[in-house]
């Protein structure tokens, strides 16, 4: 009778240890359902697409600067100096996003179009209308017949070169990203322009600064896109240390 009873009180533990084994099989199937939806050509896709969208991002970054110089002449409350900072924000995504499409090997003809297109608005049409705006608000309304025509003009003048500069870059490189420029780069004359409107707004010797950086802008010279100080590739971008060293290496 005793084997007996311990027969019957242990065939009721049977089904529990196949139910554990059941469970157990269940989440190794459901770990590996996972692992192979990340496996997926679905999967793949999408994280090739963000990868492939990272420098685009950062592109984004660089669009809504100028933006927000555009929108500083209607909406109270953006300083100039905001204007200012906006500005240097988007040279370092203009830099960045080069960087990140080199890093990843994500270069496209698309890429480097909306980045010439991103460099137009961050650095052509918006410091055109921020250097207008700030004139007119030191001028006041008393100002000279002559001296509205010359900032007029003059913040045309930039706002066309900077748009005759990356129609001709475009066409120059064939929506490649460029390893050199034709005349200064747009991103290089907002350096001046931006904070000279907003530091010394009014002054007379700020019309032909602005005028100075348009032509130079469409002035038929090549300039280095490292600007001689950077060695920049399809591949690469060394500074002029990091060549020092890498001789010495050799």
């Amino acid at each position: 009778r005793l084997p007996a009873l311990i027969g019957r009180s242990a065939r009721p533990d049977l089904p529990s240890v196949h139910k554990h084994a059941g469970v157990h099989q269940e989440l190794g199937g459901s770990a590996e359902m996972a692992d192979d939806d990340e496996d997926s050509p679905t999967g793949r896709e999408t994280r090739n697409f963000i990868i492939r969208n990272i420098p685009n991002a950062i592109t984004f970054v660089t669009v809504f600067s100028g933006f927000l110089l555009m929108v500083s002449t209607s909406v109270p409350g953006i300083s100039p100096n905001m204007c200012v900072f906006a500005t240097f924000l988007g040279l370092c995504t203009d830099i960045l996003d080069g960087q990140a499409a080199r890093v990843l090997r994500v270069k496209s003809k698309f890429g480097a179009t909306f980045d010439q297109l991103a460099d137009l608005t961050c650095f052509g049409i918006g410091p055109a209308i921020f250097y207008v705006r700030q004139q007119q608000l030191a001028m006041g309304n008393d100002a000279s017949v002559m001296m509205q025509a010359i900032t007029v003009v003059s913040g045309y003048a930039y706002m066309a070169c900077s748009v005759f500069r990356i129609s001709r870059e475009l066409v120059v490189h064939r929506g490649d990203r460029p390893l050199y420029f034709v005349g200064i780069p747009t991103n290089l004359a907002c350096v001046f322009a931006v904070p000279a409107s907003a530091l010394c707004p009014g002054s007379p010797l700020l019309p032909v600064l602005i005028i100075i950086l348009s032509g130079m802008m469409v002035m038929p010279y090549h300039v280095p896109k490292g600007l001689w100080i950077f060695t920049v590739t399809d591949t690469s971008v060394a500074s002029a240390c990091q060549r020092r060293s890498s001789d010495k290496k050799e």
